[in-house]
């Protein structure tokens, strides 16, 4: 039979090691939040350049924007 003897041994995080796992999650937070506002960013000028090619200009679409918006 073997004589085998469980040990414990003791490990300790410090307060750099989890600092460091938490500043690599607010950085990839940091860029999701980039990418999905640069995407939208992105989506609204193609909207905003699509409606003035079908209104026939940035003055068509200032005047279709006012009377959209009184109603005439």
């Amino acid at each position: 039979m073997k004589n085998t003897a469980i040990t414990k041994q003791q490990t300790k995080a410090t307060a750099h090691d989890s600092a460091s796992a938490d500043s690599e999650l607010y950085k990839l937070g940091t860029y999701i939040t980039a990418a999905f506002a640069g995407a939208i960013g992105i989506w609204s000028l193609i909207c905003l350049s699509s409606a003035m090619i079908s209104t026939g200009g940035p003055v068509a679409l200032v005047k279709s924007m006012f009377s959209a918006i009184t109603g005439s």
